[in-house]
């Protein structure tokens, strides 16, 4: 018999009915309880895994306070525990919660640490701020994006209020 999308037989338009009444999917829940924000930052994945170090390049992709979506860029098998060292200074331990294809979802684990070289680079701000004062300290912080670090961020933020109010104070 010949179809005619126009004017279908009768057990052609039964079987679009069913098709058209079948339920739509259910939607998963979010089980995140943080919220997760969109971003592009490069990262190091580092394991230790087996008694050597595995250095792996990646993207991130969104994060939040509890984890983050990364993309490898490629298919290969990530280790449960891991450390993420972010492009700026902020470096955390994380669980590999799920992977699929490229991208993985990693849970901190721990609250974030600073690598060696940023705690030498915040060093280096503590010599600039007392050689060249807070405005151009703050201005290299935020070059730096507080290397990551909300307690940096906070702490330059408040300084920057009291010094704000403290100049106005001085010119009357």
């Amino acid at each position: 018999m010949l179809q005619n999308p126009i004017h279908p037989s009768p057990s052609q338009a039964a079987s679009s009915a069913l098709v058209q009444r079948a339920p739509a999917p259910p939607v998963l829940e979010e089980r995140r309880g943080a919220l997760r924000l969109p971003v592009i930052k490069s990262a190091r994945i580092v394991s230790t895994a087996d008694g050597g170090q595995s250095v792996y390049n990646c993207l991130v992709l969104d994060e939040s306070a509890a984890g983050v979506l990364v993309d490898l860029g490629a298919m290969f098998p990530l280790p449960d525990e891991v450390t993420l060292h972010m492009t700026g200074g902020a470096s955390y331990r994380a669980r590999r919660c799920w992977a699929v294809g490229t991208k993985a979802g990693l849970a901190f684990t721990g609250p974030q640490t600073m690598s060696g070289e940023t705690a030498e680079k915040l060093a280096q701000l503590g010599g600039m701020l007392r050689a060249q004062g807070l405005p151009a300290t703050l201005a290299a912080l935020r070059a730096q994006r507080f290397f990551g670090n909300e307690e940096v961020r906070r702490a330059a933020e408040t300084a920057e209020a009291a010094y704000l109010r403290l100049e106005a104070v001085l010119a009357g």
